[in-house]
């Protein structure tokens, strides 16, 4: 039996420790309260049912603490066989943990290569990875210099944010002015969890134009596997916003293994060894390039619809290699076609106080799974980041364009019930605005 350390958890990751204690491992779970945000509560109630112990701490980052608090439990160096998390805002701490216990985790330096946005484009460049043009600033003096060598339009966003936190697409100089006057207004808005990811750096991008893909790549220690490609759903108006996904890809079989091939190659030059990573990656006019990559397996509700379409659990997969199994040998193969969108606000509206509590059980049929908390009377804040959604819609099909079709369309209808325009997806499949131009595209 092995012992299996959880730095917090995701509502999706509970799968991970369901999978380990269906094993017969012994599983510890290390929680604050400062992540309560992220997961729901029956999930977090389930994970603590599920874990052998579960280990509240303030500072999930202090490790010094941690190490402090699995000792009061009698838990040391040598009785530890993996530590990992599948929450983003944990993984540098999990990482740090393993080192410390002599346990088998993801290489701490690689998790904060891939987490500084800066240095994992430095290390593209140096290892001769296609990536994008880009620059480290911390003021906007520094980012306009930046701008101006790179040409706009660029990307600015948070060295080592979350979640497109604080993210803004600038087309001129006073986009940049207007980012930087913006800043400390939407810190203060934002939950305690996210800001003290950040400090004073931003990276300025040049402007990825195309499709965009993921890949989630499984790294055993030996192999890099790209074990699954997706197409992913951007906002039409905004593509800094992520709206969901569909599996499989779209993409001809030789343009997929080209793909997983330079996903797996940005895992390997960034030493992420072991665990499975999320590589979001653009299809441009020059080819494959690196918008980011998450040195943990994806969030949302993409693992579901991998599950879904492959009949695989990339959660099942994760904790096999984190104890020393092979990682699978071959991109996972689909059997069936799933397509989820989320759903957010274009703006900050209010639902119908007269709608019905139920309302949305009424597009259940024609879906095979989803969620919404948007209920009567409720105010819905404007999407500006990957956490401003208040339901997902999913559809499964045999054909990946019916299920975005599908997708789409259940979307539209519910947008008329709910009597205000939602954000607007734009996608390469199945949704006529996906030929619509996107703002600086040129």
């Amino acid at each position: 039996m092995a012992h299996l350390i959880f730095v917090e958890i995701t509502a999706l990751g509970v799968q991970s420790i369901a999978h380990a204690k269906q094993l017969g491992h012994e599983v510890t779970l290390l929680r604050s309260p400062l992540y309560d945000f992220i997961t729901p509560p029956t999930e977090r109630a389930r994970a603590e049912e599920l874990a052998d112990r579960t280990l509240h701490a303030d500072d999930l980052q202090d490790v010094g603490l941690l190490l402090g608090l699995l000792s009061e439990h009698g838990i040391g160096a040598g009785d530890v066989d993996a530590a990992l998390s599948t929450l983003s805002l944990c993984v540098l701490s999990a990482a740090r943990l393993a080192e410390r216990l002599g346990a088998r985790g993801t290489p701490y330096k690689a998790a904060a290569a891939a987490r500084d946005k800066g240095r994992c484009r430095e290390i593209l460049r140096d290892t001769g990875v296609p990536s994008l043009g880009f620059a480290v600033v911390t003021t906007l003096p520094q980012a306009l210099i930046a701008a101006a060598g790179i040409g706009y339009p660029v990307v600015i966003k948070p060295v080592s944010g979350v979640g497109k936190a604080v993210t803004s697409i600038v087309e001129d100089p006073e986009g940049l002015r207007v980012h930087f006057a913006r800043t400390g207004e939407e810190l203060g808005a934002m939950h305690p969890g996210l800001a003290a990811e950040l400090d004073e750096r931003f990276i300025v991008e040049e402007l990825a134009v195309g499709e965009l893909y993921s890949v989630e790549v499984a790294a055993d220690g030996e192999r890099f596997i790209p074990l699954v490609a997706v197409g992913r759903k951007m906002g039409r108006d905004n593509p800094v916003l992520e709206l969901g996904c569909t599996v499989p890809s779209g993409l001809p079989a030789g343009e997929e293994a080209e793909l997983g091939e330079y996903a797996a190659r940005v895992c390997q030059v960034l030493g992420l060894a072991l665990g499975i990573f999320h590589v979001e990656v653009m299809r441009t006019a020059n080819g494959f390039r690196l918008v980011e990559v998450n040195p943990r397996v994806s969030g949302g509700s993409l693992p579901d619809s991998v599950r879904m379409a492959t009949d695989h659990n990339v959660f099942e997969i994760l904790v096999d290699v984190f104890l020393g199994a092979p990682a699978p040998a071959q991109p996972l193969p689909w059997r069936r076609a799933a397509s989820h969108t989320f759903l957010a606000a274009a703006r900050n509206s209010v639902v119908p106080r007269d709608l019905p509590a139920d309302w949305f059980e009424e597009f259940r049929p024609r879906l095979h799974s989803g969620w919404s908390h948007a209920e009567p009377g409720a105010e819905i804040r404007a999407m500006k980041g990957n956490f401003d959604t208040f339901g997902m819609i999913r559809v499964v099909d045999c054909d990946a364009d019916r299920a975005a079709g599908e997708v789409a369309a259940v979307r539209r209808d519910i947008e008329k019930r709910l009597g205000f325009a939602l954000t607007a997806v734009a996608e390469s499949r199945g949704d006529p605005v996906a030929a619509a131009p996107r703002r600086g595209e040129r």
